[in-house]
């Protein structure tokens, strides 16, 4: 027949017939070589269609449960169960499970048959999957570890001598990262009963400017905790940042460097009496 020429009757007769020909091809194909396994069930839940490649890793052969209950089979696997009835019942569901040590991701749909309602199950074996997913996650923790791990080592907080702390921060510091550090900071003031807490700011580069008004917070919270924080080494694009913030600095002590920030705990602690250790030699 020419290409445009019209079909003859029986042409037209055959080609239903073809056209199914064609669907048990693709679906045969499909079965015998991807790793999936195809399952039809009347209304009854009973197995009517049962094959697919993707039985042979649960050992159990092509066609076995037909005639079988699904429901009495997998009676352990409720969640299978109870998407088989929803589909059914007319509702597509979609689950993942385990049975024969594998875990199964299925698709169920609602189909009907000479009239009948059942469903149409496609499963395949999920397992790779949920290992290569455990494997992903595994990695991300072990990412979140060595993050905090060089923030911690970013932002060490050091005991310089009895009841003072320090704590140097370096680079460019986020509301992210200055958040974290309140929180390590006030926990180390309570467990060193600490008087003096000095931020040294001079390895800083920049601030956002939600950092600067965390920076004047954790002053605020250093002095609810019976503890005095200093800041020092400020630098000018840093100070220019709070000025425009518009931030009040009046109540926060301030000096040039870290060695004056020393030098103005050790004559505080010797006027009230404090600090039974001797100060470390400030250079």
């Amino acid at each position: 027949m020419g290409a445009g020429e019209p079909l003859t009757g029986a042409e037209i007769d055959k080609e239903p017939e073809a056209k199914v020909g064609e669907a048990e091809l693709l679906l045969r194909t499909l079965l015998d070589n991807l790793p999936v396994a195809v399952c039809r069930y009347d209304r009854e839940g009973t197995f009517r269609f049962h094959d697919g490649k993707g039985l042979e890793v649960s050992g159990i052969k092509p066609g076995e449960h037909v005639g079988k209950s699904f429901y009495e089979l997998y009676a352990g696997a409720p969640e299978a169960v109870e998407a088989v009835r929803e589909a059914i019942e007319g509702h597509a569901a979609h689950t993942v499970t385990e049975a024969h040590g594998i875990n199964w991701e299925t698709w169920v749909v609602p189909v009907r048959h000479d009239g009948e309602p059942g469903a149409v199950s496609i499963t395949m074996d999920a397992t790779a999957a949920g290992q290569r997913e455990q494997e992903l996650r595994n990695k991300l923790e072990l990412i979140e570890k060595q993050q905090r791990v060089i923030r911690d080592l970013s932002t060490p907080i050091i005991e310089v001598w009895d009841k003072v702390l320090t704590l140097p921060m370096v680079g460019v510091v986020d509301s992210l990262r200055i958040s974290e550090v309140m929180d390590n900071l006030l926990d180390a003031i309570v467990n060193k009963d600490a008087r003096f807490a000095i931020l040294d700011l001079t390895g800083v580069d920049a601030v956002d400017t939600g950092t600067a008004g965390y920076l004047i917070e954790m002053i605020n919270a250093i002095r609810l905790l019976g503890a005095e924080g200093i800041i020092t080494g400020i630098r000018s694009n840093v100070a220019q940042t709070m000025i425009a913030l518009g931030l009040d600095l009046s109540g926060v002590t301030t000096v040039g460097n870290l060695r004056a920030g020393l030098k103005l705990c050790m004559r505080r602690m010797a006027a009230t009496g404090e600090g039974g250790g001797a100060a470390p030699a400030a250079k």
